[in-house]
């Protein structure tokens, strides 16, 4: 580990993975708690999408990510909330297959070739420099402190719908600032550690917090720590056995997460 941090490159890759993934994985508990993974799957593709597309119009891949996002979001707001022939998950499900489809046609179009497929579907967290990390931790901050402000008004309108409207809590506009934040996050976070990676930060960690903790706040507390051991342990074995940065971080997430719902489902049968 003390050699790994030797170096700059590796330095900055592990910042932005726990920046990234401290951030996801906070947001994800309000994710998994709404049901709307498949949302934030098909965010995150159209955000790859947009990459590819900037990269073969030679425009800005943090502005491509970011533009389609947002635009994913207030398609995703306008949607209609029940139609009897084509359900939302329906329509989510298209647009996450579409999105994946035009992210690699993109990226395989566009001058810097096949090579830069990888880095878009996992992220190049090697290749992260001063400035992206800094354009990233600005983002992922910003959209903290939002939550942070709002987070009452957040939790209500997740748990309870009902309660929220009944003290006063306009649940539109709540809804509006939480997918608007939710679109910030993955837009600044898509170009630097992929499509993959955020994905699971945005579920894996939310899930084993939320499986183990009695209180929200600890739910957020236990999908942090997860997220962070996760970027930490990910770089140092991707460093030592020579392997790829984002899968490896992934893997360890999804090891982290299926641990905690074993010891969960092992507690369980214990005290029955």
């Amino acid at each position: 580990m003390l050699e790994m941090l030797k170096h700059d490159f590796l330095r900055h890759a592990l910042a932005a993975a726990m920046i990234a993934g401290a951030s996801l994985s906070f947001v994800g508990v309000y994710v998994i708690l709404r049901r709307i993974v498949f949302v934030g799957a098909a965010l995150a593709q159209l955000g790859a999408a947009g990459v590819g597309l900037a990269l073969l119009t030679g425009q800005s891949p943090l502005l491509g990510g970011t533009a389609a996002v947002f635009a994913g979001v207030f398609g995703f707001i306008l949607m209609p909330q029940q139609e009897r022939v084509v359900s939302r998950e329906s329509l989510l499900g298209a647009t996450y297959a579409l999105a994946s489809a035009l992210a690699l046609l993109f990226v395989a179009l566009s001058p810097v070739g096949e090579a830069h497929i990888t880095a878009l579907l996992f992220g190049d967290l090697l290749a992260v420099g001063h400035g992206d990390m800094e354009l990233l931790a600005a983002a992922c901050l910003f959209v903290v402190f939002i939550h942070f402000i709002a987070y009452h008004a957040f939790v209500a309108v997740t748990v309870d719908p009902t309660f929220a409207h009944s003290v006063g809590v306009k649940e539109r506009w709540v809804n509006l600032l939480f997918y608007l934040s939710l679109g910030a996050l993955i837009g600044a976070c898509i170009r630097a550690i992929g499509a993959l990676v955020v994905f699971a930060f945005l579920v894996l960690p939310p899930i084993a917090g939320l499986l183990w903790a009695k209180r929200l706040q600890t739910a957020f507390g236990i999908a942090i720590a997860i997220a962070l051991i996760s970027a930490i342990l990910g770089l140092w074995l991707s460093f030592a056995h020579d392997l790829p940065a984002g899968p490896s971080v992934v893997a360890v997430c999804g090891g982290l997460t299926l641990l905690a719902a074993v010891a969960r489902w092992a507690t369980n049968l214990r005290l029955r």
